[in-house]
This record gives C-alpha cells, sequence and structure tokens, in this order.
C-alpha cells in the first residue's frame, strides 16, 4: 500500500512538473510568434509584389544554409522520431539552429509550419526538467510530453496537437498511454501562458461557415472524401521521397541545398501564389473559394513540390498545416467535379483525411482540423479520417515510427 502511494505521489509530482514544462513551451512560442508575424508583416507590406518572393527566399536559403553550416543540421522531423526512439531526450542545443532557421524560413515563404521548431523547443526542454526535478526515470516520457505541448501550443490546438506526438512515432497508434495525461497538461499550460500573453488572436482559425448536423448524407459525403484524399496522398509520398532521393544522390553542401531550396519556393511562390508560406494565412483565402479546378490542381502539385524540397532542403518546419492545406485543395477541386457535394464540408474533410493517409494518425488529424476550423463538423471529420488511415495501405511517410520498447509503467520507480 505505501509503494502504491508513493508511485501516486510521483505521478501527481510529474505532472506539475509537466505543467512547468508547459509554461516554459509556452512563454517560448509567444515570443518566436510575435517576432516571427512582426518581421513578416514589415517585410511583406514592404515588397509586395509576388517576385520579390524569389530574391527573398533564395537570400533566405544562404542565411538558413550559413546558420548549418556555423552550427549543424539536427534533421527533420523523421530524424526527431528516430531519436526519441533511440534516446528519449533531446539537447538543448538543438534549439540553436532550430530556433533562427525556423523562424527565416517561416518569413522567406516555406512550405512548413512553426510546429516543427517548436516541437524541438518542447522536447529539449522536457528533457531538460526532468533532469533538473529528479525525473531521470521519466525524461522519454517528459521529452514526448514536452514534443506534444510544442506542439499543441503553438498551433493553438492543445488536445490534438498534444495527441498527434503520442500517434505520430509508432506503429500502432497511441502506445505511450502513460504520456497521455502529462502531456495533456504540458500543452494546455503551454497554451493557456501564450493565450493570456498573447490573447486569442495570436492563435488563426479558419473561418468556415456553419455545417448542418450529421445525416447519412453528410456521413456518405465524408467517406467519399476520406477516400478520395487516398491516391493524393500517395503521389505526395512518391513526389516527397523522389525528391529527397534526388538530394541525396547529388551530397549537395548544406548551404547549396538551402540556396536551392529557396530558389525552387520562390520561383513556385511567384508563379503560383497560394504555394508560398506554410498555409496557415493562405487557407481562409482557400475556403472562400472561387478558384478553377486547374488552378486548384496545379497548387496542389505546387505545394508538394515545395513542401518537399523545404524538408529535403534542409529548411525546419512541420508539415502538418501543409497537408491540412493539400486537403483542403483535395476537397474543393472534388466538390467541383462531384455535384452535390457541398464545398466546406468537402474541404474540412479533406483536411483531416490527407493528413490521416499520409501520417497515419487519425485521432489528431481530426481533432486538429476541427480546432483550427473553430469547431465545425465534429462527427464527419472524425469519420473522414478514420475511412482515410483504414482504407489506405501503408504509405510510411514517417520511416522512423516504430514500437514502444519499455515494459508498462517504465518511469515509475520501484524504491520504497
Amino acid at each position: 500500500m505505501d509503494h502504491v502511494r508513493l508511485n501516486e505521489r510521483e505521478f501527481h509530482h510529474m505532472l506539475v512538473v509537466a505543467a512547468v514544462l508547459g509554461v516554459g513551451v509556452g512563454l517560448v512560442a509567444t515570443a518566436f510568434r510575435l517576432v516571427w508575424l512582426f518581421v513578416k508583416h514589415q517585410l511583406w507590406t514592404t515588397l509586395t509584389a509576388t517576385y520579390w518572393r524569389v530574391p527573398v527566399s533564395i537570400g533566405a536559403g544562404v542565411v538558413v544554409g550559413a546558420v548549418l553550416y556555423a552550427t549543424f543540421y539536427p534533421g527533420a522531423l523523421s530524424a526527431l522520431v528516430q531519436q526519441f526512439h533511440a534516446e528519449g531526450r533531446v539537447e538543448l542545443e538543438e534549439n540553436v539552429p532550430i530556433l533562427p532557421v525556423g523562424l527565416v524560413g517561416l518569413v522567406a515563404g516555406q512550405n512548413a509550419g512553426p510546429e516543427g521548431v517548436m516541437s524541438v523547443v518542447g522536447g529539449s526542454f522536457g528533457t531538460y526538467v526532468s533532469e533538473l526535478f529528479g525525473f531521470e526515470n521519466s525524461t522519454k516520457l517528459l521529452t514526448l510530453s514536452g514534443m506534444g505541448a510544442g506542439f499543441g501550443t503553438i498551433l493553438g490546438a492543445p488536445i490534438g496537437g498534444a495527441l498527434l506526438w503520442l500517434e505520430l512515432p509508432h506503429d500502432h497508434g497511441l502506445e505511450y498511454y502513460e504520456a497521455l495525461i502529462p502531456t495533456f497538461v504540458a500543452s494546455f499550460a503551454g497554451y493557456l501562458t501564450e493565450a493570456a500573453l498573447g490573447g486569442m488572436a495570436l492563435f488563426p482559425t479558419w473561418e468556415t461557415t456553419a455545417l448542418a448536423s450529421p445525416t447519412l448524407g453528410t456521413l456518405g459525403w465524408a467517406v467519399g472524401i476520406g477516400v478520395v484524399c487516398i491516391p493524393f496522398g500517395l503521389v505526395y509520398s512518391k513526389t516527397f521521397s523522389l525528391v529527397g532521393r534526388a538530394f541525396r544522390r547529388l551530397s549537395l553542401a548544406v548551404y547549396v541545398r538551402t540556396t536551392l531550396a529557396g530558389a525552387v519556393i520562390g520561383v513556385l511562390g511567384w508563379l503560383v501564389p497560394l504555394s508560398y508560406f506554410y498555409g496557415g494565412a493562405k487557407m481562409s483565402v482557400l475556403l472562400e473559394g472561387g478558384f478553377s479546378l486547374e488552378t486548384l490542381l496545379l497548387t496542389l502539385g505546387a505545394v508538394m513540390v515545395a513542401a518537399a524540397f523545404t524538408i529535403h532542403g534542409n529548411w525546419i518546419g512541420g508539415l502538418i498545416v501543409p497537408h491540412m492545406f493539400m486537403g483542403a485543395l483535395v476537397g474543393q477541386a472534388t466538390a467541383l467535379v462531384v455535384p452535390g457535394l457541398p464545398p466546406m464540408l468537402a474541404m474540412l474533410a479533406g483536411m483531416a483525411s490527407f493528413n490521416s493517409v499520409v501520417t497515419g494518425t487519425p485521432l489528431s488529424s481530426a481533432l486538429i482540423a476541427i480546432a483550427l476550423s473553430d469547431g465545425a463538423s465534429i462527427t464527419p471529420l472524425f469519420l473522414a479520417s478514420l475511412v482515410a488511415f483504414a482504407a489506405s495501405p501503408s504509405v510510411r511517410f514517417v520511416e522512423e515510427a516504430a514500437s514502444r520498447s519499455e515494459s508498462p509503467n517504465f518511469h515509475v520507480s520501484g524504491d520504497d
């Protein structure tokens, strides 16, 4: 009985540490977002013509390459997943290149979002606080909690963002169930910290029209969109892999890779305007509708290529919101082809479904889409996301996903 009480006290102490972790993540996320939005506004209200995107992105590629050459390249999302499984920790030193490179990329139109940057920040804070407060047995769980907190805080989706980092690293869904509550505590602590410091306006929500309550017809459309997203997700995954193989075959110096990526991002952003930036702000433009089928498909292809060059070109960021933008493009294009399909429903279901196909995260994909669209159409989005996940072949976009190796309750001390 004393041992049970000790374990309970340890767990509740860990929740307090998780809350402290979340506050730290929230402070950094708030500062990062304010600086990023300020610099972006100053730059692009001065350089209003779209052709400026080419020199700005090329210049940003040079800067990103210089930072990585002077420090080191910490790797993309797949490297973070691999590091989590192998070491269960993220070092604070990784923030040295991550923060400036992520900031430059976001200002300069990269097709990757801030969630990748904050996942590393959160993970490193989780490792740090576990050691600072004497929770060495729980380092892996607090590192995972920090990554979820960083993701959920910067997106303004504390539930879906937290859950994504519990689903993403694993072959078979959510496996570190012990991290569920600590991750939610950290994520909400970070979210509330950012909201208190910067206000709710810091969290972008996409303006969606109200949808009717779920009916058999609505649910049928959701199933259809889930299935339609599967081949597009496969095409994207193949495109992403091809670009990655090409970069590896060329074996370019890091500053050449980053500059080449900047050139591709800039040229695509000039020729296909909606392919520039990572998708957060431009989602509302897409939701307004009025685009032709040709424009939607051209934009979809350009965004796929831009995302691949962003990541394989050693720029740093997350791809969840870009994936949802791709899904929204698929949904709107489908609504133009299929009579009677509500465009808004098609876009929202496409957001969740596309990311579910590519990353294998059906629960968090639906929750993030719901949070960012201010709670629109909950049941159809979950259904579309689950159908897309269940009916799709194994895409293996995150090759390093693996099953847990630890036994249950490995983080709980056995000392009396």
